[in-house]
């Protein structure tokens, strides 16, 4: 397949050549990785620095590679929490989810981490570069659905600011709510079902929520969140007096979905045909800073 030149304005000099960027694509399947290597690669406009098999590799060598964007697999381990890390590393990088769910929670997840964009899992290969395109300007195609979704949380309350008492804690909402379920006893497998989220996901929470409160265990956590009761959690009262996992903080997050709908974090889903019914409803450009200020972030 020959490489199409990029229209996009953005990605030309003033000489009319194409604005070469660097990419680092970080994901766990080598494959995956080095076969979006060799696929970018024939755009003009995109530079390959490396690929990396995890995060701890991918932000050692990022400082010496200082890539424009990273590629993140959404389904590794700690991805979330490497957001910041990426972003302290190599000031002004961009980072870019590779295969996430496009469902509310890990929208406003990984904007909340930090991501300039994303890549739906439901992605098609040929449609890669013109959403890299659009993240590159600034713009992030995201469907009406969870568009929806971020006004009725929004509306909700979600986005207000928060008072003092409760500004004091360095965690997001869904990092408190965790801090509660853990306190509570339950495993990342029974919070990941409570919550309605992915395992790796869960993980990634809680893997941030322990270095951003520099803790060492769940013990710590569960004493740290009884000490800090002062202020509320964002965690409905049906979930703190209950212990049974089919409670969910999603209703949009079908539990009786076909299997693989909303646990499968395949990031090779990414190069797949498959796509959602959500191509059946327009689709809206929001950029990620925006949902990231409407929820107080930074």
């Amino acid at each position: 397949m020959d490489a199409q030149p990029v229209s996009s304005k953005s990605l030309r000099r003033v000489d009319g050549q194409p604005q070469r960027s660097k990419f680092l694509i970080v994901s766990g399947i080598r494959f995956l990785s080095e076969g979006l290597a060799e696929i970018l690669a024939r755009e003009p406009w995109i530079e390959i620095s490396g690929v990396s098999t995890s995060v701890s590799a991918a932000i050692s060598t990022s400082s010496a590679l200082l890539p424009d964007f990273i590629l993140l697999d959404a389904a590794l381990d700690g991805g979330l929490a490497a957001v910041a890390q990426f972003r302290d590393v190599v000031p002004g990088v961009r980072v870019v989810a590779l295969a996430i769910a496009e469902t509310e929670e890990d929208v406003v997840s990984w904007a909340e981490a930090g991501v300039a964009g994303y890549i739906p899992r439901t992605a098609a290969l040929a449609d890669l570069v013109q959403l890299l395109v659009g993240i590159q300007d600034g713009r992030q195609p995201c469907s009406s659905r969870v568009v929806f979704g971020l006004l009725r949380r929004l509306g909700s309350g979600g986005g207000r600011v928060r008072d003092k008492s409760r500004s004091a804690s360095p965690l997001t909402g869904r990092e408190r709510q965790i801090t509660e379920l853990i306190s509570a006893g339950l495993s990342n497998k029974e919070i990941a079902r409570r919550l309605n989220i992915g395992l790796s996901t869960t993980k990634s929470h809680v893997h941030n929520l322990l270095g951003k409160l520099n803790l060492q265990g769940r013990g710590q956590v569960a004493a740290w969140t009884r000490g800090t009761r002062s202020w509320r959690l964002d965690v409905p009262r049906r979930l703190r007096l209950s212990k049974n996992p089919s409670v969910s903080l999603s209703p949009s997050r079908r539990s009786d979905a076909p299997p693989g709908r909303q646990g499968d974090r395949s990031p090779s889903a990414a190069l797949g045909p498959d796509r959602s019914d959500d191509r059946l409803l327009p689709r809206m450009d929001i950029p990620m800073t925006d949902v990231r200020a409407a929820r107080g972030g930074a």
